[in-house]
């Protein structure tokens, strides 16, 4: 989830622990909210390792120690004290690490919500666990947020713990109902492939921007993956037409009703024999475990060529093979997240790269 709704929830959260009743202990509401904002965002602090190492920040370091349950008590007591200390607040110590903690546990929740993974058990456990039923930006659910903060604010002190509660407990029944449409679309996606007659070892849905209608559904096979874009309401989210949104009207409107749902095909590796032998050759690397291990739908995004020669053929003389995760694409647009390999001439070696969201050539080398 993005941070700033991460910094609202914290917020809302700090305001539903009942205040203290001894002068001195107590925080002020702003106290309250800035603690809650810093804890429920603190989490994502971890983002500091992408500026190190990408690939390894995504598959080691992203949603792992800032983001356990096992590890929270420890965090909230590092902010809570950090709090006391900087705001000469130490008598106010143990409202200050309820309300440091909850704003952690706030952050985690959103994060399980999402189909990326969270390891909430690290480091007992690298498993990720994913609810996967809301999209990392989600309107409707950060206006949610928004309008149960907004409301415990208008309220008298000891009427505010109540009604935060009632707003946290309306977002859950709002992540129900996407639970219920993630269902409908499961659903959906297995009576298309069976219309269509085609063969699938499993089925996922995926929570897509602009509506929580809008999935994409992703069946394994063998060889390759079939992917489809669906509206569950019978019409794509309304986006207006302007040139200063670029992509994002397609983008809109690829997510089409159920009775238009087409399947697309994309390849696990190049079907052409020479090139999936090199495209292997890279995938298998060792520099590449990380990616290997992060990824759960990898594929293969793109091979760039040099011009051929009589005596070397085309996927000999690629500059640059590109896989993606297919979590990470939509519709209407390159694909957005692509790691791989490249070299510069025909005799330099392969070197680990990534492309840069959204654009084209903007490389960044790993290794």
């Amino acid at each position: 989830m993005d941070t700033i709704t991460h910094a609202l929830m914290g917020a809302q959260a700090a305001l539903a622990i009942p205040t203290a009743d001894v002068p001195g202990r107590r925080l002020s509401t702003r106290e309250r909210l800035l603690l809650g904002a810093v804890a429920g965002a603190f989490p994502d602090v971890d983002f500091l390792g992408f500026l190190v190492h990408p690939l390894r920040f995504l598959a080691q370091w992203h949603q792992g120690p800032t983001h356990s349950l096992l590890l929270l008590p420890a965090w909230g007591a590092l902010l809570a004290g950090l709090f006391c200390l900087l705001a000469r607040r130490r008598q106010a110590w143990s409202e200050a690490l309820a309300v440091s903690c909850l704003g952690l546990a706030s952050h985690i929740a959103l994060d399980l919500i999402t189909a990326y993974g969270t390891r909430i058990f690290y480091p007992g456990s690298e498993r990720r666990f994913s609810l996967g039923t809301s999209f990392l930006v989600d309107p409707l659910l950060s206006g949610i947020v928004v309008a149960g903060l907004v409301v415990a604010l208008s309220l008298a002190p000891q009427r505010r713990p109540r009604a935060a509660l009632a707003g946290m407990a309306l977002l859950c029944a709002y992540v129900g109902v996407q639970g219920v449409l993630k269902h409908r679309a499961l659903e959906l996606g297995r009576e298309s492939l069976r219309a269509a007659g085609i063969q699938a070892q499993e089925v996922d849905a995926l929570p897509q921007p602009f509506s929580p209608f809008n999935w994409k559904l992703i069946a394994r096979a063998e060889t390759a993956y079939r992917v489809a874009h669906v509206n569950l309401a019978g019409h794509p989210a309304w986006v207006p037409p302007w040139q200063a949104l670029g992509h994002l009207p397609a983008m809109a409107r690829a997510y089409v009703p159920p009775e238009r749902m087409v399947w697309t095909r994309r390849p696990l590796l190049p079907e052409v024999p020479a090139e999936q032998a090199l495209a292997w050759q890279l995938w298998v690397r060792p520099d590449f475990a990380d990616f290997r291990q992060f990824a759960v739908y990898p594929a293969l995004s793109a091979i760039t060529a040099m011009p051929a020669t009589p005596s070397l053929p085309s996927s000999e003389a690629a500059a640059c093979v590109w896989f993606t995760d297919l979590r990470y694409d939509l519709p209407a647009v390159e694909d957005i997240f692509r790691y791989g390999y490249c070299r510069d001439s025909v005799q330099a070696p392969w070197r680990l790269h990534r492309l840069a969201y959204f654009s084209r050539d903007r490389r960044q080398r790993l290794d």
